[in-house]
């Protein structure tokens, strides 16, 4: 009967660890070992509620604490280092984020996370076609300048577009609300009134 009970109990001490969050990442070099990686909240961090591991062969594991699971934080490392390792927006939810840490740094694996790097790749691409829209405005003669402008304003809509269906698409889960307070701003009445998200709070 003993032993009955102890295998019982190592295959829930398995399965109950299976379910916490892990993020395993990795880095472009060496040059990293033995430094340390956080994940700190994206809301409310102090020194009890950011995790943390060590990097060993350009590697990290960190596995979240019980408090920290379902929120969204960032993976980060001390500010020195920062110019050189972009830090990422992680959501702690069940399986193994896969977070690359690079001068641009990436994460994904689980449903959310695959969400927060989907929304990072489309404003990157927003981002840059903004910047040469911006650079060609700036040497362009005044001829050229209200057709510019235009080009500008049809790819703010888009992007604008873009991040309201991922928000559609998101609504009910906690990444969808954060995308949601960071853009409000953006949406129009009728969008707002259509997502509700405010109601449910």
């Amino acid at each position: 009967m003993k032993t009955v009970f102890l295998v019982l109990f190592a295959v829930c001490l398995v399965a109950c660890t299976n379910h916490a969050p892990v993020i395993k990442g990795t880095l472009p070099n060496d040059h990293y070992d033995n430094e340390l990686v956080y994940w700190v909240p994206f809301k409310g961090a102090s020194s009890k509620t950011v995790d943390s591991a060590r990097i060993h062969k350009n590697t990290f594991r960190i596995t979240l604490s019980a408090h920290n699971w379902n929120k969204t934080g960032i993976v980060r490392v001390r500010p020195q280092l920062r110019l050189a390792l972009q830090d990422i927006l992680v959501f702690t939810e069940e399986g193994t984020v896969r977070v690359k840490l690079d001068s641009v740094s990436s994460a994904g694996g689980t449903p959310l996370n695959d969400v927060l790097q989907n929304w990072k790749d489309r404003k990157q691409v927003y981002n840059k076609e903004l910047r040469a829209l911006r650079k060609k405005r700036k040497d362009a003669d005044a001829n050229d300048e209200a057709g510019i402008n235009e080009e500008i304003e049809h790819a703010s809509a888009a992007y604008h577009d873009d991040i309201y269906r991922i928000v559609v698409e998101n609504k009910d889960n906690e990444v969808g609300k954060l995308m949601y307070s960071l853009h409000k701003k953006s949406f129009t009445p009728e969008q707002i009134q259509e997502l509700g998200i405010e109601n449910k709070n």
